[in-house]
């Protein structure tokens, strides 16, 4: 990938000094595309995904390089989210992608059309939905869910327990959780799945984790995350908040607002459960970095303290957004639950400070499929 990568830029690098028809530069798209090639050759589908200034592709960071930052700025400065290409792809089809990268910054119609070439744009990705009016039915059992998140629960419960006495984890058992989940996905059931219904705070206690599961694979799958890390991104949100079984059940269970000493008690969980994860054999390395970081805010005014250039992991800020909406919909002694359009309209304030500006956007755009998909009042 790299070396297509190279050979692309650097045609576009000479397209600026001569016309897209010298040579050169139709001798670096049929080398860009003779690599594209065989990489369409083993994996039928190629996508590079620019998600704040990274590239992805096939869902994992290419490795830093002069050529990939340059692709990346390419398709920011042309708002361009992903690049899809597909089997059958033509020399000549780069060939207007670098001609279209050669001029100032495009709009969605100033794309070239490409057979090969598919095109999805930051405007079409950051939009963020207007408000749904949502009902309280029972979403899980209208997706046919139910079971399978109630036999979770149940198994999910017996680990938590197992772990208070012996200190241990088995990751089969939680690989078992997040694969029945990831199947009954597939059983397109994903529309369905981010209308929450409100739940009490004991509810909340035994399956707030499996929640921030399933709407973190909510929000991977529509990014078109699938594969291994899709499984780890359901097992790092499984176990997210695994430090607050250092929490004194005091705290956890107060039914009032915690006071200074208790919220201090309360912050050290994302580094405790960092270090329980740490030492659990089989255990993803992704579910170690977002019990430490999902409560970092995307402005990283949150806590634990880190320095103002770290650089958080995209799991953890899926993982800040389906803790938030969970916990909003859920009914505390202190504190009513919100219902799903007071949600979104939270969501939709925090994005750019609290949480990441497109994926709240990805969110809400999955809680307003949900609606119309549900027959429900959309405006």
């Amino acid at each position: 990938m790299q070396t297509a990568i190279r050979h692309l830029i650097t045609a576009v690098a000479n397209a600026n000094l001569y016309s897209v028809e010298h040579q050169q530069i139709k001798r670096l798209c049929e080398a860009s595309q003779g690599c594209f090639e065989n990489l369409l050759r083993e994996q039928g589908k190629l996508s590079l995904l620019m998600v704040e200034g990274v590239l992805l592709f096939d869902n994992i960071p290419l490795p830093p390089g002069l050529h990939a930052q340059k692709l990346a700025q390419l398709m920011e400065r042309h708002r361009i989210n992903r690049l899809i290409l597909a089997p059958g792809l033509e020399p000549e089809e780069l060939e207007k992608l670098v001609e279209f990268w050669t001029q100032p910054g495009k709009s969605r119609q100033g794309l070239p059309e490409c057979p090969h070439l598919r095109f999805e744009t930051l405007a079409e990705s950051e939009a963020l939905p207007s408000q749904a009016t949502l009902d309280e039915s029972s979403i899980y059992d209208a997706a046919g869910l139910g079971e399978v998140k109630k036999k979770g629960q149940n198994r999910l419960a017996e680990m938590f327990e197992d772990f208070g006495r012996k200190k241990t984890m088995h990751v089969a058992g939680l690989n078992e959780i997040v694969s029945s989940f990831i199947e009954a996905f597939s059983r397109e059931v994903l529309s369905l799945l981010v209308l929450l219904p409100i739940r009490t705070m004991d509810e909340y206690t035994f399956t707030h984790g499996l929640n921030v599961c399933l709407l973190n694979l909510a929000q991977a799958m529509n990014l078109g995350i699938e594969g291994q890390l899709l499984h780890d991104i359901g097992l790092a949100a499984l176990v997210h908040d695994l430090g607050k079984l250092h929490i004194p059940l005091e705290i956890l269970a107060k039914p009032g607002k915690l006071d200074e000493r208790e919220w201090g008690i309360m912050h050290q969980h994302p580094a405790q459960g960092a270090e329980l994860l740490l030492d659990t054999p089989g255990m993803p390395q992704l579910a170690v970095i977002t019990a430490f970081e999902h409560h970092l805010r995307y402005d990283l005014k949150g806590y634990p303290a880190v320095s103002a250039h770290w650089n958080q992991h995209l799991c953890s800020q899926m993982t800040t957004i389906s803790d938030i909406y969970d916990a909003l919909r859920t009914t505390r002694p202190y504190k009513a639950a919100k219902t799903a359009e007071t949600c979104a309209e939270i969501l939709r304030e925090a994005a750019g400070s609290e949480i990441h500006p497109q994926l709240a956007g990805n969110f809400l755009s999955l809680l307003d499929h949900s609606a119309q998909k549900s027959g429900l009042h959309c405006f």
